[in-house]
């Protein structure tokens, strides 16, 4: 059943898929509330000094740029063939998004999601063939923190964009923290170091634990800094990243190629096939991991390595509190929403531009209108990509506006675009 305009929508994340959203719902005529716990674009700052990989042609929509030019016709964009980094993208796409009069005063910033849920049906209820309201009918009730004041709002609709930077994976064995992780404090970090954080490594010894390409990135980044590096992975082969053949983002390509010459001219380290089963801080400041090694005949040896600083990059997972009172059905492996996940999983291609979306069945729940999109309807895997989000738009607007043609981003495409 269609959802028609003016239906409430509630977004929660006003990072750059939640943007993208309430523009998009905006263009359509449905009022929307952009609920942002931070700063809009908040986790994008967190890794501004960092290279995109993918070209801002991949990193922007149509109605997106169209909206900003309707704004500012004199606003300078990137060209499409640039790699940005996090903090260009930011501050020459995504903030002034955010500014301009589609959305600007439908975001609210500072203002927390705890919880979704109906209004009178609880999880355990179920619709029955009887006169009962049925869940659809049931307004979402969202208990928000709004400047340090908790209060509820009611929406029709609501769509978690809210990501997963705010929840890294921790480095212990079992991919639960090892004990001692969390206690400690700031010997361990869980992003891909800044410039001054550079600065403060060089000459010092720093292990990364992890074998995505942020752990690439932060390997590289260190190794330039002239900090004494270590790459430590569960992996049984050194080069845990390697290039993809005739690979159409050649900046990824570059990535793995600088990397694999690093590990085989010894200039980082390597600890193959580990498991870290618990950390502690020495009396000198610093950080020890009692790691588990297995050699060649699969024996066991636990031997403690010191560092100065360790930063885990070994992926993310999403946050299910915010919605455990739906009837939301998750995937026992990644914990992404099923349906998604269960066409991701059976998807061979390392490869992320090679991985298929599927149609917009794979976006509906058991919990009527309520969805998951960008990176969080992945759940824990990796290799989601921003046009990868904008597909997910549109197919989640063709399913609430019950047009099957709806495809808003081709009304702006331009002819130089196609």
């Amino acid at each position: 059943m269609a959802i028609d305009t003016p239906a409430t929508i509630l977004i929660i994340g006003a990072g750059p898929l939640g943007l993208e959203t309430a523009l998009y719902a905006r263009y359509l005529g449905y009022d929307v509330i952009a609920c942002e716990a931070g700063d809009v674009g908040s986790h994008v700052k967190q890794w501004e000094h960092v290279e995109m990989f993918s070209p801002f042609s991949m990193n922007a929509s149509p109605l997106g740029i169209a909206a900003i030019e309707s704004h500012d016709p004199n606003h300078q964009f990137p060209s499409n063939q640039q790699c940005t980094t996090g903090g260009q993208w930011l501050q020459q796409y995504l903030i002034p998004l955010s500014q301009t009069d589609l959305v600007k005063k439908h975001i609210r910033t500072n203002c927390q999601v705890l919880s979704v849920s109906r209004t009178w049906k609880q999880k355990t209820d179920l619709d029955k063939d009887s006169g009962e309201a049925t869940r659809e009918q049931d307004p979402f009730r969202i208990i928000v923190d709004e400047q340090g004041t908790q209060h509820a709002l009611t929406a029709d609709v609501v769509i978690d964009t809210s990501g997963v930077l705010a929840n890294p994976n921790p480095i212990g064995a079992g991919g639960v923290p090892a004990p001692g992780e969390q206690q400690v404090g700031q010997g361990i970090s869980y992003s891909i170091p800044s410039p001054e954080d550079l600065i403060q490594f060089r000459d010092k010894q720093v292990a990364v634990v992890g074998s995505g390409h942020s752990a690439a990135t932060a390997l590289l980044m260190l190794t330039e800094a002239k900090a004494m590096v270590t790459w430590i992975t569960r992996q049984t082969n050194e080069h845990a990243i390697s290039p993809i053949e005739q690979d159409p983002l050649p900046l990824r390509s570059q990535i793995a190629a600088q990397l694999k010459e690093l590990v085989d001219r010894n200039a980082i380290q390597t600890l193959t096939n580990v498991a870290i089963d618990q950390i502690r801080s020495s009396d000198n400041a610093e950080i020890e991991l009692g790691i588990y090694q297995a050699d060649a005949e699969d024996e066991l040896t636990r031997e403690w390595h010191s560092f100065d600083h360790v930063i885990g990059l070994t992926g993310y997972r999403p946050d299910l509190s915010i919605f455990r009172e739906l009837q939301i059905h998750q995937c026992y492996a990644t914990e992404g929403p099923i349906k998604l996940a269960a066409s991701l999983l059976n998807q061979s291609s390392h490869d992320c531009l090679k991985v298929e979306q599927g149609d917009g069945e794979l976006l509906i729940n058991p919990e009527p209108n309520f969805y998951v999109l960008g990176m969080k309807s992945y759940g824990r895997m990796s290799g989601f990509l921003f046009q990868t989000g904008l597909q997910q738009i549109v197919q989640l607007f063709q399913i609430l506006g019950d047009r099957e043609t709806l495809d808003v981003y081709t009304t702006f495409q331009k002819p130089q675009d196609g």
